[in-house]
C-alpha cells in the first residue's frame, strides 16, 4: 500500500514542479523522481524509528529536494526553495485530507 502514496505524492508534486521549469520539463523529470525516490523512504524511516516532529521532517525533505533542484537544474536558491516547498506543503496537506478522509 505504501508505493500508492508514493505515487501520490508524485502525481501531487509533479504539476507544482511543471510550472516552475516548463521549459525543462523534460530535463526535471529524472531529478523530480530521483529526489522524490530518496526522500520520500527517508521521511517514513524517520516517522517510524523516531519521535521528530513531522513539520519539521517535511521542512528537512523540502531543503534536500531545493539542494536537489538547485544542483540539477541550476536555479537560483529562491526557485529552488520555492518550488521544492510549495510542491512539498501542497503533497503533505492533501496528503493528510485524503488519509484522515478514508482512514480516520
Amino acid at each position: 500500500m505504501a508505493w500508492l502514496f508514493f505515487i501520490l505524492t508524485l502525481v501531487i508534486e509533479f504539476p507544482v514542479v511543471y510550472l516552475f521549469y516548463k521549459k525543462q520539463w523534460k530535463q526535471v523529470l529524472a531529478p523530480f523522481f530521483l529526489l522524490n525516490l530518496f526522500t520520500w523512504p527517508l521521511l517514513h524511516i524517520f516517522l517510524d524509528n523516531s519521535d521528530i516532529n513531522i513539520y519539521l521532517l517535511e521542512f528537512g525533505v523540502a531543503i534536500a529536494e531545493a539542494i536537489g533542484y538547485k544542483l540539477f537544474m541550476k536555479s537560483s536558491w529562491g526557485k529552488a526553495l520555492l518550488v521544492s516547498f510549495v510542491a512539498n506543503t501542497l503533497s503533505y496537506f492533501i496528503g493528510v485530507l485524503i488519509f484522515d478522509y478514508y482512514f480516520a
